[in-house]
Parts: structure tokens; sequence; C-alpha cells
């Protein structure tokens, strides 16, 4: 027999809360200019093989947009400051450049949490004039970040963040890549598509470095997007962007960290701005004049056990399952509503049905079900990726998994 089961808490409150951090760190990176479809909007994820591995740990985004400039000279703006501000031309030591007219999430950074310039960092190729925050009376220059602006490749801004962890560990750190959008500008495929494969690779180092820091580790969200994508093929092609198409607005998110959902590939519409809101939000400060949204859905809920007396789950919800990867078994949490037919199946990678773990009618509550990874003869499966589906009565809800030997 099946060795799988199931743990039913009748009528049991669980008050859901995000899961923060005191000191959660926050590393952003942006890669100018690569295409949705050249990146998770490719099945096959071709030249992104590194993130597509990571967003099994993480959260990506479906229908993440530039819902308004589809150039960088606008839309890195709004990712700072979480809004679509205006730029005003100013000289600045004695170069000419544009400020933005809202505070950016440095800003409201440094300022709410008394930040020394040192714990929050902006890093680029070297540019002749830096576009600034701010000189908003609330905010401004005294709540800037320190700027490093060096090196001619992104693999040289790879360098720099590398040695501004190692040395003083920010709280806040913007990495900026700009060769998919140089790349792509030289209307040579394979130079925009290998441009794309080397920052995917360098957000696999930073993730990884991360992860082995004892200062970061298991205290460090990150969040990897685009300012705008390209010309679909119908408006142009990849060698330019700038306008309505959906080539220029469909952009990737891809989140990862302990308080982030694993698993989890979201199709709820979300917009440039929401990323800095997201960011303040793990922050914990205010982004008081963004227009932006924070992206509640790829937090993953804390289930903690209040004083007082029972209730029923409000909602039908499924939570990650723990731990995963996994071996030999993982546990699944469901949160059911009202008396429902609950059937819990196992898939494999191919969609076939590995085993059903639960077909029968459930009271409110929660369920915990664990699956010990075998299939429906009793015979251990072998290591990779498979699926869950959960169907109710209203809901089917399908997550990923990996089993590792």
């Amino acid at each position: 027999m099946n060795k799988s089961s199931y743990t039913f808490f009748p009528f049991l409150v669980f008050l859901l809360l995000f899961k923060f951090l005191v000191a959660e760190n926050v590393v952003i990176v942006i890669i100018d200019g690569a295409r949705y479809s050249e990146t998770f909007g490719d099945v096959n994820h071709t030249f992104i093989p590194v993130m597509d591995s990571l967003s099994q740990f993480g959260t990506t985004l479906d229908q993440f947009y530039n819902d308004s400039l589809t150039y960088t000279s606008r839309a890195v703006p709004a990712l700072w400051c979480g809004a679509w501000t205006g730029v005003r031309d100013t000289i600045y030591n004695d170069g000419s450049t544009q400020y933005t007219l809202k505070p950016s999430l440095f800003e409201y950074f440094r300022k709410q949490t008394t930040s020394p310039p040192q714990n929050a960092y902006y890093i680029l190729e070297y540019v002749s004039s830096l576009w600034l925050p701010s000189f908003h009376n609330d905010y401004g220059p005294d709540y800037w970040p320190t700027f490093i602006s060096t090196g001619s490749m992104d693999i040289d801004v790879l360098g720099q963040a590398l040695q501004v962890i190692n040395n003083d560990h920010p709280q806040l750190l913007l990495v900026y890549l700009a060769d998919v959008d140089h790349g792509g500008h030289s209307g040579n495929w394979n130079t925009y598509t290998q441009a794309i494969a080397t920052a995917d690779s360098i957000v696999g180092v930073l993730w990884r470095t991360i992860q082995q820091d004892t200062v970061y580790a298991n205290n460090t969200t990150l969040l990897v997007t685009n300012d705008h994508g390209r010309h679909d093929d119908s408006h142009g092609g990849f060698n330019g962007h700038g306008d309505g198409c959906n080539g220029c607005r469909h952009i990737m998110f891809l989140a990862l960290g302990p308080q982030i959902e694993s698993n989890l590939a979201t199709s709820i519409y979300r917009r440039t701005p929401d990323m800095a809101v997201t960011a303040a939000h793990i922050l914990q400060v205010t982004p008081e004049f963004s227009t932006g949204d924070v992206i509640n859905e790829i937090f993953s809920p804390v289930a903690i056990e209040p004083d007082t007396e029972i209730g029923i789950p409000e909602r039908f919800h499924i939570y990650p399952n723990y731990p995963n990867p996994f071996n030999p078994s993982t546990t699944i949490e469901i949160d059911v509503y009202l008396q429902s037919h609950i059937r819990l199946t196992i898939v494999d990678i191919n969609g076939k049905d590995v085993v059903t773990l639960m077909d029968t009618i459930q009271n409110s509550g929660r369920l915990n079900i664990t699956w010990n990874g075998k299939d429906k003869m009793g015979n251990l499966v072998s290591a990779g990726i498979y699926l869950y589906q959960i169907q109710s009565d209203k809901v089917v809800k399908t997550q990923k998994m990996i089993l590792i030997k």
C-alpha cells in the first residue's frame, strides 16, 4: 500500500502573515532591452537556462509590462521611483544630464532608515553623464546611492558588484546591465542573444554569491526585470524599441528569496512601477510619491497559530510543498474554505499520472498531505521535476516540485 498520508486539522485557525526578516536585503538586476520572447516567453528558455533553473525556487510574472514609455531614459527612472516620473534637464558636475522629479527607492530607503551612503549602491558601466535621482525638497542628493560607473561591458559591472558585496554588503544594491540593449541595436541576432545568455549567467553568479555569503544568505531578495523589450517581428524586429507593440511592452520579472513563493508563475497583470514599490515593501520603507502597487502574490504566506479561538480558513489556498527540492518525502498543505471534493494527483513533467494522493470530500480546515516519492504501484520514482495538481469543486491549481537523489 502507498504510504502517502494526510492529516486533517478541523476548524483550526491559522493567521497568514507575510514573512519578513528584520534586516532584509534587496538586490535588483535590470537587464536593459531584453524582449520577453527571448527570456521567459520562450518555452525552451534557450538563452536563459540559469534563470529558468532558478525560477523553480522563486516566482515569475507572466504578465509584467512596461505600461508607458518603452525607452530607457524614462523606463529606468520609473523602475527607480515606483512611478512614471517626469525628468528635467540639468547641468551637474559640469555635465549635461537629467534628474527625476519624484524621489527614488534609494532616497526613500536611505532617509527612512538613516542609512549611510555605503548601504545603497547603483552599479553600471561607464557613462559620461549619469542620470540622477531627485532634488526633491524632502529627499534629494543627501539620500542618493553610492554610484559606481566603470568598465564597458556587463562582465565589468558584475566584477564591481561582487567587490561591493564583499566589502560593504549594502542592504540595497541595483545592478544595471546594458549589453543586451546594445546587442539588439547592433541588428546582429547572435550578438543580441549572446548578451542575454551572458546576463543570465551574471544573475546566476549573483545568486550563488548571495547564497554563499554569510551576511546575505537566507536574508536577501533578488529581483530581476527589464526596462523595456524590443519591437516584435510585426513592428520592425529586435533591433529597435520605443513604441507600444507587445514586444516592447512585455518584459520579464523574476523574484528569489527567503520570503518569495517557490515554483510559482503568476499571470496577474503587473507593471513597471510595481517593482520599486515591492522592493520598498521588503525593505520596510514607504515610497510616498509612488504610484505602483506591491506585488503581493510573490510572497509566501506563513502559518502562525494565534492565541485566539478556532475558526475556518477564509479562502481556498495551496502552500508551496516543503521541503523543495526534497528526498525522500515532501508535504503539501491546503486550506479548504468550504466543504469540497478534493483530488490531489502527482504527475510527471510529461503530464503522466504518477499517483493520486487524495480523492475525497473534505470539510473546512487545513490538510497536510505527504508524498513519499512512490508511484501508485509503490515503486520509488526517479529524480526529476514533478507537478502536483489539486482539483476542488471550483479550483484547479498546479505547482512544480523537484525530487533529488
